[in-house]
């Protein structure tokens, strides 16, 4: 919403190196034309090793839903799968892309499939899509959110029985829950970064563009601007403390033993210890470049580490593999 973002990686998983990364902002309410001129920005002067890239989606237009059914066959699945969905789904799945994924039980011995369906309108994909083939780029995947945040955590290694990854975007937070032999959670959240900058652009009558660098340079030196950011975090961390107690009482659910922070909102002061005391678990600043080499003789460590978090998204799409 606020940026367009470019990490290459080389490598495999546990051996990833860091090849490109970059940033560039697009205005508020941004045209396709002013992607497209930020995509440009992107590449210009790049050596990409590939022009094969993966992007995702998330927001009101897609829809992630675990379902269960008696062991089908592939076709008597996907009938089903399309008539449990229009049931649940709130857009019409005859104009979106679907997809499904079977999870395997713990023990593979279960009776019943427990099923991950996925369906995203038509028109956001295709919508990217002819941005990313516009600058010459070749789309070869396009993933959810935070299932891709998700997977990406995995390539960390070393987590807990159940745990979540929360990415606090420019408009928006996502949030995915995963344990092993059930289908994970993911639940969207219609707060980020810039209800902030709104929020502290009102508490102190600037500009939003001024707000921005009060939020993010030392916003707890101005008491009506702290206070708009706290009132901005209490709403979000009820969304989320929401989201874990669903989460905890459906079929399959559990108590969340930590969760993984990232997106270039969740720097925001107090922001973590704000979610980890209202949900009474553990809550850890992540980025998939953590577990990523950084070459120090070709990239500034220090510039890196400040992109960490807003370029999480992109750095786990980066470490999708190519289904073909």
């Amino acid at each position: 919403t606020a940026s367009v973002k470019l990490v290459e990686l080389s490598g495999s998983p546990q051996a990833f190196a860091l090849e490109n990364i970059s940033v560039v902002a697009v205005p508020e309410d941004a045209s396709v034309a002013a992607y497209e001129r930020a995509i440009a920005l992107l590449l210009e002067g790049k050596e990409l090793l590939t022009t094969r890239v993966a992007t995702s989606v998330s927001g009101r237009k897609v829809a992630v839903r675990g379902m269960r059914f008696p062991a089908l066959g592939k076709a008597e699945l996907e009938g089903a799968l399309r008539y449990e969905g229009s049931q649940v789904i709130a857009f019409d799945l005859e104009d979106s892309y679907l997809d499904h994924d079977v999870v395997e039980s713990e023990d593979g011995k279960s009776e019943l499939m427990d099923v991950l369906f996925v369906a995203a309108r038509r028109e956001i994909v295709d919508g990217k899509l002819s941005v990313l083939e516009g600058a010459g780029l070749e789309p070869r995947v396009v993933g959810v959110d935070a299932l891709v945040l998700l997977d990406a955590l995995l390539v960390k290694g070393d987590l807990p029985e159940t745990c979540g990854v929360v990415s606090i975007g420019a408009s928006n937070t996502s949030i995915g829950i995963m344990r092993k032999g059930t289908v994970p959670f993911v639940r969207d959240i219609e707060i980020g970064g810039t209800d902030y900058t709104q929020a502290v652009a009102t508490a102190l009558s600037v500009t939003l563009e001024e707000a921005e660098q009060v939020k993010i340079q030392e916003p707890e030196k101005d008491l009506a601007s702290a206070r708009a950011i706290e009132r901005v975090t209490r709403r979000l961390v009820g969304e989320l403390s929401r989201s874990l107690m669903y989460y905890q009482t459906r079929p399959g659910g559990s108590q969340v033993d930590a969760l993984y922070l990232c997106g270039g909102a969740s720097v925001v002061p107090g922001l973590t210890e704000a979610i980890a005391e209202a949900a009474g678990i553990e809550v850890l600043p992540w980025s998939p470049l953590d577990s990523v080499y950084v070459d120090d003789a070709r990239f500034d460590a220090e510039a890196v580490e400040k992109l960490a978090s807003v370029s999480s998204l992109a750095a786990a799409l980066a470490m999708k593999q190519d289904p073909n």
